[in-house]
């Protein structure tokens, strides 16, 4: 166990490793974080919508989650996961130490990355497999393509300043 000692002068000493002064890093904590991008939002957005007027996020959640009728096929939630690293290593790359700020630019790359990841993810996706008469109606055995394919092309991403 290593104790910390926090001294009037502001020193912190732990152990045998001593830091004093810290007026800079005091003022990079203190700024970390501003004037990056608000959020980053990424996949199906409600605006997008079927040629039927069916919301296309609707039918990405029945599909991430399942329904009474429909089996759980997890392709976002496979490509959160297995892109969590790769998205990371962006992070690191591309961010500046001292500001700690995820720029528009940075944001986009993060957004653009992910975005490919999840439309990977769903032309990739298997099992379970959809029924035969889905397969014929549909035009496609992919459980989460089919002939106009929006449930993939709707997914996105918008940086938010």
């Amino acid at each position: 166990m290593c104790s910390e000692k926090i001294l009037s002068e502001g020193q912190i000493m732990a152990g045998k490793v001593s830091f004093s002064g810290g007026e800079k890093l005091q003022k990079v904590f203190k700024e970390a974080g501003k004037g990056g991008v608000k959020a980053l939002e990424i996949g199906v957005f409600a605006s997008s919508r079927y040629p039927d007027g069916t919301p296309v996020a609707s039918v990405a959640a029945w599909n991430e989650f399942g329904t009474k009728h429909i089996p759980e096929r997890p392709a976002l939630r496979i490509a959160n996961k297995e892109n969590e690293k790769v998205l990371l290593a962006i992070i690191k790359r591309g961010i500046d130490p001292l500001k700690m700020v995820i720029t528009p630019q940075l944001a986009g790359r993060l957004g653009a990355n992910h975005k490919g990841a999840m439309q990977k993810s769903i032309i990739n996706l298997r099992e379970p497999p959809n029924v035969e008469s889905t397969i014929r109606a549909k035009g496609s055995s992919n459980p989460l393509v089919g002939k106009d394919d929006l449930y993939n092309k709707s997914i996105d991403f918008k940086v938010i300043k």
